[in-house]
């Protein structure tokens, strides 16, 4: 079977699945189910890819809804495609992560396709993720060993304007900052206490001067969340949040040092004693130029205009974890080529459920399929991948 031919199996699978894809994009934005609560898409997902022939592993890395989905035939390449279905809490699924669901099984399905009707190998894998909003999922999954062993991954989020390649994006981790100080009558004998509030303030505005003296794309944000709530007392506790974003992972280090100097220093000057400890976050996206010329390849043929290069945008996301491991493509599908409309609105959210949608669904899976199976019918592209992903890699560490 020629090569083309071998392709045009991808758009036949995507065809004729498309209506039902599309149903359940329907039942899962009809359905929506926040991070780690996401059990009605997780079940409809399993049972639609055991019914098609794939090996599903459900709580998949200890997580009550992720699953691993696996059609194997013979010995060949892992590649893997990335299914999210969490929304949003008060506005449904304003993120249009029910077309990243269907679209990862579309192309799985059109691959398995490929897989049974020619003489290629290997196994195609659906990750199944909850909680990309809130909760980082992937990163769970990758700790706990889900990917392992997996060469390539593919992924598609829908958004608008023009559809890209996602290129590097913004890494994100958290702080909490405690104060503890000394309780006394703010009245009567203010000479008693050790106010914890003033040494956040302190802290706070710190934060501000600290600003002046960091790189433009090195963003802090700081919020005062707890603190005692009597006037007439001076506070013994007070908790700050601290949150910190760059497009350099190696910024995070050379920014924590300042901060907890920063929060050493506000304690020494007040009296009072400090705890803190960061709470890690998404890590930027690794983007990897071999996967996304690929895909880029597989978009032109199929008429999607489409970005040069590979953009950076200041968004986060738990792929980039995951991307810094394993070699992966992040497709950005637009369902609005004229212009961009911000995600997490309910315009976003209705133009994702509707032909728009559909669209993005339908594009975005052959898409993927077709660089999948170019990967399969030429091994030596997974090697490449990977050998950017560890220059890459080498180029932070260098840069650090």
């Amino acid at each position: 079977m020629e090569r083309k031919d071998i392709k045009q199996l991808c758009d036949e699978s995507v065809e004729e699945n498309l209506e039902h894809l599309s149903n359940i994009a329907s039942y899962l934005y009809m359905n929506p189910e926040i991070a780690f609560q996401e059990h009605k898409a997780c079940k409809v997902l399993c049972r639609e890819l055991r019914e098609q022939g794939f090996t599903v592993q459900e709580k998949a890395g200890g997580l009550d809804t992720a699953f691993h989905a696996v059609y194997k035939k013979g010995e060949g390449l892992r590649i893997g495609v990335i299914a999210e279905y969490d929304a949003l809490a008060d506005i449904g699924h304003a993120c249009g992560h029910q077309l990243i669901a269907t679209s990862a099984m579309g192309a799985a399905l059109a691959v398995k396709k490929v897989l049974d009707e020619s003489d290629l190998c290997g196994s195609i894998e659906v990750f199944g993720t909850p909680a990309e909003e809130e909760g980082g999922g992937k990163i769970i999954m990758l700790d706990n060993h889900v990917f392992d062993g997996v060469d390539v991954l593919y992924f598609m989020h829908p958004t608008s304007a023009i559809t890209r390649i996602g290129g590097e994006c913004a890494s994100f981790t958290d702080f909490i900052i405690e104060y503890h100080g000394k309780s006394a009558h703010a009245e009567s004998h203010p000479e008693n206490g050790i106010n914890a509030l003033d040494a956040a303030v302190l802290f706070y505005q710190g934060i501000g001067l600290l600003r002046q003296q960091l790189k433009d794309d090195i963003h802090i944000c700081c919020i005062l969340p707890k603190t005692n709530q009597d006037i007439g007392r001076i506070s013994d506790y007070t908790k700050v949040e601290v949150e910190i974003s760059t497009m350099q992972v190696a910024d995070i280090a050379k920014t924590r040092e300042k901060i907890y100097q920063m929060a050493e220093g506000m304690a020494m000057a007040t009296g009072c004693k400090v705890h803190y400890k960061e709470i890690p976050g998404y890590l930027g996206r690794t983007p990897n130029a071999i996967l996304g010329d690929l895909l880029k390849a597989e978009l032109t043929y199929l008429k999607e205009p489409l970005m040069e290069g590979m953009p950076a945008d200041k968004g986060g996301e738990d792929l980039g974890n995951v991307s810094r491991v394993i070699p992966a493509c992040n497709l950005f599908m637009t369902l609005l080529p004229e212009r961009k409309i911000s995600g997490h609105t309910e315009e976003f959210r209705e133009l994702a459920n509707g032909e728009a949608g559909r669209r993005c669904l339908k594009i975005s899976a052959i898409a993927m399929a077709r660089a999948i199976v170019e990967i399969l019918l030429e091994p030596s592209i997974a090697a490449k991948a990977k050998a950017e992903l560890q220059q890459r890699i080498a180029d932070e560490v260098a840069y650090a």
